[in-house]
């Protein structure tokens, strides 16, 4: 039997339901100012905005949008990127748009509007630059039609005034163009081009006679391989290339001589991300893959600001979050596997540390389960990363009931850090397990790659080997195993329910796919044809090129074999991975008279933006596993 260390509390589902109360933290550059998006009751938003010398909030609210970022720009506005649902044109597609609050005024402008009229339903709208030299405006980019007579797409850059109502055309792409650079006066001085006809990628530099030539070309491209992220000190422009070393590198180039440089190259450890100065745009420190990630900041003030905090909490994850221009006040989550985040303002000169706080307040104090790091050995030999994490008040624990957690994607990876839906089935006494099978970003090149044209296949034997080690292991009962995912996640779990049907108690998937051909026609669909960087992508990794192949790595052709009982579950408004997915999967299901049930959420996308269907969800995922799985551990 396994030791109890100690009886823990089993938390409401509505606690893990419950969206963060402080997301998307901001700090102001005079750093007088926090902003932060917060969720209503009714599903709308709302942007508080913190005065720090006179204590007090106030707030804006946003209908009908979800934040996906928030920043202040150095005249002092707050930026919101955020996102709506929308079948405009005949096609669902999540549409972008960006709006600046302007805190004395308190209303809230969408940008990059003209005439009256508002480019709303438009993917391509994004914040390029935040001009530091230029306060009140931005540099700003969407993809435009040429006329109405022609269907010529480019993404152009514009200048918007925050204080007027001006936008002005800086720049035209090309209709092969998706990525642009700009200086601190908004000129642009590097685009990026992915030709799909050419089948090449190619970074052109903008020379002191404002003419474009060409400095990169990559070849056979068909996705977008080279990624511009910002300036060195010395003025040259950090890229970096898909195609390039085996654990990623870093690189310069001078837009005047146009030689390339490598300013870090990883070894044995994958270089994830780059970060920037959102104003001076240059690089501030960089983050690294692996077993345990980490983050390395390049800039004295922020690495001193991060060891300062280190020591503050000592065996907890500090990560700084935002700061501002002269880099001496930080904003910080710290967290545990077994702690939600809750976000501090560090004052470096002052040495003065405040609470802001609490993300997920409901969780705060509650006993929640541990969270292991370690590897285990797949079929052919390969070291597979996994994560395990005991229900609460249990160092370890012997043949337990257990949830094969598989993370989406595929190109994608889970964290040793809070994860507020594995600490939810932690709760209810399973032992999660989530592996990280090949196809799984941050462990190099060639582990990522090992997943291609391997749907159903290679990777889906990482995860089946992970039930295999962890009955050999003794930490669960081969009998009482259920696997859960969503999105790549979700397929993973029906792969299993209908490729090993002999592993599985029950399995759940939530927007889940079940088709591959129809996925590839919904993607081909979705943007027009068959030309598009996404459907190349898409094609590749799944193997579009062999439809039989397809067939057979399809859970819905394969339900003749499915033993136990599916849970699916999809929100009716996902543009990533569409509901008819679960549907056919269903339908299919019931034609075989499998045991199954369809739970549509409304209103909901494929993130899982709202906190009434999250609960949903959670409730039914909930009552799903105590049927068929069993009583967890107490």
């Amino acid at each position: 039997a396994p030791l109890l260390a100690q009886v823990v509390p089993r938390p409401p589902v509505e606690a893990f339901a419950a969206l963060p109360t402080l997301s998307n933290i901001a700090l102001s550059p005079d750093g007088q100012k926090l902003a932060y998006g917060a969720k209503r009751a009714d599903g709308n938003l709302d942007v508080y905005i913190y005065d720090l010398a006179a204590k007090k909030a106030s707030s804006i609210g946003l209908n009908d949008v979800k934040l996906r970022s928030l920043q202040f720009e150095d005249g002092g506005q707050i930026l919101v990127t955020a996102s709506m649902t929308s079948a405009a044109y005949g096609v669902a597609r999540e549409y972008f748009r960006v709006f600046a609050i302007d805190i004395n005024r308190k209303n809230a402008r969408n940008l990059l509007t003209q005439g009256g009229v508002a480019r709303e339903f438009n993917t391509g709208v994004g914040l390029v630059s935040l001009l530091p030299a230029a306060p009140n405006s931005v540099i700003m980019s969407t993809f435009d039609v040429a006329s109405r007579e022609s269907s010529r797409v480019t993404l152009n850059l514009y200048r918007v005034a925050l204080d007027r109502d001006r936008v002005e055309l800086t720049a035209r792409g090309t209709p092969h163009t998706y990525d642009w650079l700009t200086d601190s006066e908004g000129n642009p001085v590097a685009r990026v081009d992915n030709n799909l006809i050419a089948k090449t990628t190619s970074l052109f530099v903008r020379g002191e006679g404002r003419e474009w030539h060409e400095a990169i070309k990559i070849e056979d491209s068909e996705t977008r391989d080279i990624t511009l992220i910002g300036f060195s000190p010395r003025g040259s422009i950090l890229f970096r290339r898909r195609t390039g070393s085996e654990f990623g590198e870093l690189e310069a180039l001078d837009p005047v001589t146009s030689q390339i440089s490598t300013i870090l190259r990883a070894e044995g450890v994958e270089l994830s991300s780059v970060y920037t100065d959102s104003f001076s745009q240059q690089m501030v420190g960089v983050s690294v893959g692996g077993l345990n990630p980490d983050i390395s900041w390049t800039d004295s003030d922020l690495a001193e600001a991060q060891t300062r905090l280190e020591g503050q909490f000592p065996g907890k994850n500090v990560s700084i979050l935002d700061f501002t221009p002269d880099h001496k006040k930080v904003v910080a989550g710290v967290a545990t596997t077994s702690e939600p985040p809750s976000i501090y303002l560090f004052d470096m000169t002052a040495n003065s540390l405040s609470l802001v706080g609490a993300t997920m307040p409901s969780l705060a104090g509650v006993g929640l389960g541990e969270t292991k790091a370690t590897v285990f050995k797949s079929r052919d030999g390969v070291d597979i990363p996994v994560y395990v994490t005991m229900p609460p008040g249990y160092a370890n624990a012997k043949n337990a009931p257990t949830i094969i957690f598989p993370h989406g994607g595929p190109a994608s990876r889970d964290e040793p850090r809070f994860d507020w839906w594995a600490q939810f089935m932690a709760t209810r006494g399973y032992v999660v397990i989530q592996p990280q099978f090949r196809g799984s970003s941050g462990f190099g090149t060639k582990f990522e790659e090992a997943g291609v044209r391997q749907w159903g296949k290679r990777m889906q034997d990482d995860v089946s080997d992970a039930v295999g080690w962890a009955v050999k292991e003794g930490l669960t009962d081969a009998s009482r195993t259920c696997i859960v995912g969503a999105s790549y996640g979700g397929y993973a779990a029906l792969a299993g329910a209908t490729m090993t049907p002999e592993l599985y108690k029950c399995a759940v998937s939530v927007a889940g796919v079940s088709d591959l051909p129809q996925m590839m026609r919904e993607e081909r669909t979705d943007v027009g044809g068959n030309r598009s960087s996404s459907v190349n992508y898409w094609g590749n990794h799944i193997g579009a090129d062999d439809k039989s192949a397809m067939e057979a790595a399809s859970p819905r052709r394969l339900v003749a074999n499915v033993r136990a009982p599916i849970l699916l579950i999809h929100g009716k408004d996902d543009t990533v991975v569409k509901f008819e997915q679960s549907q056919i999967m269903a339908s299919a299901l019931r034609r075989a008279n499998k045991p199954h049930k369809l739970i549509e959420l409304r209103g909901e996308d494929h993130w899982l933006s709202r906190a009434d269907t999250r609960l949903q969800m959670l409730r039914e995922i909930d009552a799903f596993l105590a049927e068929h799985l069993g009583k967890g551990l107490e």
